[in-house]
């Protein structure tokens, strides 16, 4: 073998497995942006959620624009649910949790029964829960605005039971998440463990990189 030859066999080797390395790369390259460039992409622009005046559990007033630049995850329950209600709380508190390292998500459980709730109820219900308030408000106002938000903006049912129900008011089970523009992008079954994976999972997409803003 002349030593052309011999030199020749020699760099065969180094460059085949720089070729692999680099179609490899090249890969992971085009996998990492492709993936990054439509991790909220490939959620749909619902509805956008309608301006609102609310009261919030600490009496302070909350507009829709106090939630602009933040991804947040909206529920209807009340303080005297005996049904499904402490079971949502009980999720979206474990939500909170484990997205409490993100600055820019927020947690908003709107009520259903504000003639019964004031303000002092939904403080009391939201100590219970362990909600920060900096982080999850719990928002009351009239019944015909929280009917109308929920019926008309957010295109989920509220409806008057039978008042010796548990459930004296009858409401969707389903969590909503919202972007930072105010436009809905998911719905999520609260009773299916899967969607409340996937509601994290879509939470943490569509949060901004860093946002600071007051409640």
């Amino acid at each position: 073998m002349s030593a052309s030859a011999g030199a020749r066999k020699r760099l065969t080797i180094p460059l085949g497995l720089l070729l692999v390395l680099s179609l490899a790369l090249c890969a992971a390259f085009v996998h990492f942006f492709v993936t990054r460039g439509r991790r909220s992409e490939d959620l749909p622009r619902l509805f956008p959620v309608p301006a609102f005046a609310l009261t919030s559990e600490q009496g302070r007033p909350v507009t829709r624009a106090d939630l602009e630049g933040f991804a947040w995850i909206a529920d209807f329950v009340f303080t005297q649910c005996g049904g499904t209600c402490p079971l949502m709380t009980q999720k979206m508190a474990r939500l909170a949790a484990d997205l409490k390292g993100i600055e820019a998500i927020r947690f908003v459980s709107f009520d259903v029964d504000p003639d019964r709730d004031g303000v002092p109820e939904l403080a009391a219900y939201a100590e219970a829960a362990g909600a920060d308030p900096a982080r999850w408000s719990f928002l009351r106002g009239e019944k015909s605005a929280i009917v109308s938000l929920a019926r008309d903006g957010f295109k989920l049912a509220v409806v008057d039971g039978d008042p010796k129900d548990p459930e004296p008011v009858l409401h969707s089970t389903r969590f909503v998440l919202v972007d930072a523009a105010g436009t809905i992008r998911g719905y999520y079954d609260s009773t299916d463990p899967e969607a409340m994976e996937r509601l994290q999972a879509d939470a943490r997409r569509l949060a901004p990189g860093s946002r600071k803003g007051t409640r």
